[in-house]
């Protein structure tokens, strides 16, 4: 057999198989007897017909396509084991270049080249994770929004910004009415629903009053014949009530905070939070800062197979998710108003950075001898039982000592080493030490979630009907 190679683009190679003239000879007189077998042919006993004849009764071909079946496939993986080429995917592009002789070129996608930059350069800098009495207040006033009830101003008066207004709404375009009123649309000036041009009008209005206003229509109008056009209004102002925010005082932190019973404490509460979210923030920016600068010094050949791999696992990933709400992957894709293979388009290039990211890492571990023993998997399986109730301890350790959790830790644990590994080349620390009150790995973490059976947070957001007053 003569096998020439050729590399291209993307971590393939175009093979060029030959197959000896003996080698074909032997595989279609095989062929041949198999079809004989198949075929009854009148006046010959089955298998005993002439090749001419079998030929004649299953089609002109039918013996090469019948040999050619086992003896490619064949051709094939001889080609690649004497070549040394290591294959990750099935041979594609298949392209007969000779019947007769058996001659033909298949591409087949080889397993990706890396070469590591020196990472070992590679530097970065940690930013302090500082929480400002500015951004606790911003929370402050966020729980207060969420108490805010409206009253009637007294004595009444007109309209100012905040205000929330129940108004009736009449519509004309380019002086003609459209036929649509809507009534006890409520908006909140300053924050929408309607178009600004007009909500900025609506400043100064009196309660039990009658107006009328003009405003260009958006140019992305719902209705595509009046986008862009000249529109009236004719407002009736039914009500105007002002926000009343509760007071920041110790019966506001008792109902609003968990645990606090004061002000002072709950400021105190919503620093500390602000201040892990800033750390945790801080440490997903750092790493992504060091493995993107140690994947821009690397070069890798991405085979195309790998990528459509991820796409796939993404899509199945996603779709899992989409499941345990309740909702399918073609409801979804409606919601959206998109295609599967738009959004599998959309997946593509995340999918290659995803596929870069972890050759490149991978390659990283194995010069730093990133390794995981299985005494560090009993250590975190006994430190996780540690913290969990004796009550549910029988239930977590059925679930731990399984070789789907234990093969999950180990993952863990090994991308927990290698990222602080990298960290520590850039930085001269490594990312972090595990706080003893935190689950240490996602294992754990998911671990606790299935013995506590607590619901997962929605992946789907719940498609609300726009209130008309928006429209306008």
């Amino acid at each position: 057999m003569k096998v020439t190679t050729e590399r291209l683009p993307g971590s393939l190679a175009r093979l060029e198989i030959e197959i000896e003239p003996e080698q074909v000879n032997r595989e279609m007189e095989r062929a041949y007897k198999r079809l004989a077998n198949r075929v009854q042919v009148p006046g010959f006993r089955r298998g005993k017909a002439p090749r001419v004849l079998v030929e004649r009764s299953l089609g002109e071909g039918a013996v090469l396509q019948e040999a050619t079946r086992e003896l490619i496939p064949t051709a094939i993986s001889d080609a690649v084991a004497q070549e040394q080429l290591d294959v990750i995917g099935e041979p594609e592009d298949f392209n007969m270049l000779e019947s007769e002789a058996i001659k033909f070129e298949v591409n087949v996608p080889l397993a990706p080249t890396v070469t590591l930059g020196d990472y070992k350069s590679v530097t970065a800098e940690r930013q302090p994770a500082e929480v400002t009495d500015e951004q606790v207040e911003e929370v402050i006033e966020q729980l207060r929004e969420r108490e805010l009830t409206w009253e009637t101003p007294e004595p009444l008066r007109p309209a100012e910004d905040g205000d929330q207004l129940v108004l009736d709404i009449e519509d004309f375009v380019e002086g003609e009415p459209t036929g649509e009123k809507q009534e006890d649309v409520v908006v909140v000036l300053g924050r929408g629903p309607l178009m600004e041009s007009l909500d900025r009008q609506l400043v100064g209005v009196q309660e039990g009053q009658q107006y009328e206003f003009g405003a260009q229509l958006p140019e992305d109008h719902r209705e595509a014949d009046v986008a862009g056009k000249q529109g009236r209004f004719k407002v009736f102002v039914k009500s105007i009530k002002q926000p009343l925010l509760p007071e920041v005082n110790d019966e506001f932190a008792a109902r609003v905070g968990e645990g606090v019973s004061t002000a002072a404490e709950l400021r105190e509460k919503i620093r500390q939070n602000l201040q892990e979210r800033a750390e945790s923030g801080e440490r997903d920016r750092l790493v992504a800062d060091v493995i993107a600068k140690i994947v821009d010094s690397s070069e890798v050949d991405v085979p195309e197979v790998l990528v459509e791999r991820e796409v796939e696992h993404q899509v199945e990933h996603f779709s899992e998710r989409l499941r345990t709400q309740g909702v399918s992957l073609s409801q979804f894709l409606q919601y959206t108003n998109q295609t599967e293979q738009e959004m599998r388009g959309e997946m593509r290039d995340s999918a290659r950075e995803r596929v870069t990211r972890g050759l490149v890492l991978s390659e990283v571990a194995k010069a730093e001898g990133i390794e995981v023993a299985d005494s560090e998997i009993d250590s975190e399986v006994a430190r996780i039982l540690g913290r969990i109730a004796d009550e549910e301890k029988p239930q977590a350790q059925q679930i731990l000592e399984g070789d789907e959790w234990r093969s999950s830790m180990r993952s863990q644990l090994y991308d927990r080493k290698l990222i602080n590994r990298v960290v520590e080349i850039a930085t001269g620390d490594p990312l972090d030490t595990p706080r003893e009150d935190a689950p240490a790995t996602e294992a754990e973490a998911e671990t606790e979630d299935a013995v506590a059976m607590v619901e997962a947070e929605s992946v789907v957001e719940e498609i609300q009907p726009v209130n008309a007053g928006a429209q306008v």
